[in-house]
């Protein structure tokens, strides 16, 4: 048996450094938290601003077919969820959490190379970028939030990771605005957003580099979870993290992707293109303003509970982009609620597993759970896809909006009998 990350011993100089914090602010903003969000600005910037006008440049630009767009999409959440397990694996097993997020970094940050080229030559594929983008992805998402754990009193894990959910989704609002600026100073100029993309990469490198610093932890890695299977092991005989993992695979199995979403409102409106970048934007403000109340809120209510609830959020996104005439505000409100869905359950999902799941092995746990998250989003891309294509847009989502609400009660379900009864802080609440 691993200690819990509540054990005294984790909670001292050698352990998480928080026997002599004060106040919740010493508690929630170490060093590792304000880098790491910066890092995440930077490279939300540049992340953003590309997939901003990705969805364009591949259907007009390139001539993907809706049908094709789904099968990139699922391309995309599927590299993105192979590597989060190699990242974790190896973030795990070498005890060096920042230098593999570091890495994952930098391979995102040279993808923008090959991007540039793309749009210049038509003889350079983008797919391959794109997809190499996703390795960089995956390789640094578990690592980093794992290292932001354990930087964070435990009991002020959901705002933590709501604190770094604002500072990244600050850039991912700011990216979009940027490529709304590049396109309309000149339209179609796709080469001049991935040079921009690819300097705001270059910063968010340097930053986790020279500014975040490993923590290894009290504990000692063992060689009985320095493999991949033990790894895994480990996390999964961790009491409550199997019906997470179910809650939130079944759930993200319904989850129609943001690129969908923006398409379906984008082509119900007739927009012109370089308004295109502004959906996400506009997600993007919703998601900055709520990251931290929800983080706070599932603090004290529990993680579990609010990340499930958060997907009555997705529920109505579905309802606005299916049933209204989505003018104006019907696209704002669909925005709204889309940002929101994401401020309750991004952050709060890697939170819940970090209060699970052992130090030794935190970076494969959270590489776990979000790679089941992933794969369910891969299966909804090329589903939702495919629907789109063969009965149309609205019906697609009626579909999908149906088989949520299925999914959901029966989440909640099993937030009521069992995933907050793991968490002796609840237990001691109730």
């Amino acid at each position: 048996m691993y200690p819990s990350v509540r054990d005294p011993a984790l909670r001292g100089p050698k352990g998480t450094g928080f026997s002599g914090a004060s106040g919740i602010r010493s508690k929630v903003l170490s060093q590792n938290l304000v880098a790491l969000g910066l890092t995440s600005f930077f490279s939300d910037i540049s992340s953003e601003m590309m997939l901003a006008v990705i969805p364009l440049f591949l259907t007009t630009t390139l001539g993907f077919s809706i049908l094709g767009f789904g099968l990139f999409e699922a391309a995309y959440q599927g590299t993105n969820a192979l590597f989060r397990v190699v990242g974790g694996s190896v973030a795990d097993r070498r005890q060096r959490h920042k230098q593999t997020a570091a890495t994952g970094y930098a391979i995102s940050a040279l993808t923008r190379l090959g991007l540039v080229a793309s749009a210049l030559t038509a003889g350079v594929p983008a797919v391959p970028f794109l997809l190499a983008d996703r390795v960089g992805k995956g390789i640094r998402t578990a690592p980093r939030d794992a290292l932001i754990s354990l930087s964070t009193h435990p009991n002020h894990l959901a705002t933590a990771f709501g604190v770094h959910r604002s500072l990244d989704t600050a850039g991912a609002m700011l990216g979009p605005l940027l490529a709304f600026a590049v396109l309309a100073a000149a339209p179609g100029a796709f080469d001049a957003v991935f040079v921009v993309s690819a300097i705001a990469a270059v910063i968010g490198v340097a930053i986790i580099s020279m500014f975040a610093q490993e923590r290894t932890g009290a504990l000692e890695p063992r060689p009985s979870v320095t493999g991949f299977r033990s790894q895994w092991s480990a996390v999964l005989k961790t009491p409550g993290v199997r019906p997470l993992i179910i809650v939130a695979g079944v759930l993200s199995a319904f989850t129609i992707g943001d690129a969908f979403i923006y398409l379906l409102i984008q082509r119900a409106t007739n927009m012109s293109a370089r308004f295109f970048p502004l959906l996400f934007a506009g997600t993007a403000v919703a998601y900055l303003l709520l990251a931290v109340p929800f983080g706070r809120i599932a603090d004290r209510v529990g993680a579990a509970k609010v990340y499930v609830s958060g997907h009555l959020l997705l529920v109505g996104v579905y309802v606005v982009v299916a049933w209204s005439g989505l003018g104006l505000f019907a696209s704002i409100a669909a925005l709204v609620l889309l940002g929101a869905y994401y401020a309750a359950t991004d952050g709060v999902v890697a939170a819940r597993t970090s209060q699970l799941v052992p130090e030794q092995v935190r970076a494969s746990g959270i590489a776990l759970v979000t790679v089941v998250i992933a794969v369910g989003r891969m299966l909804s891309a090329g589903l939702f896809g495919w629907l789109w294509h063969s009965v149309g847009r609205s019906e697609a989502v009626v579909i999908w909006l149906c088989g949520l609400a299925v999914v959901l009660v029966i989440a909640a379900v099993m937030v009521a009998s069992s995933l907050d009864r793991s968490d002796p802080d609840m237990r001691s609440a109730k």
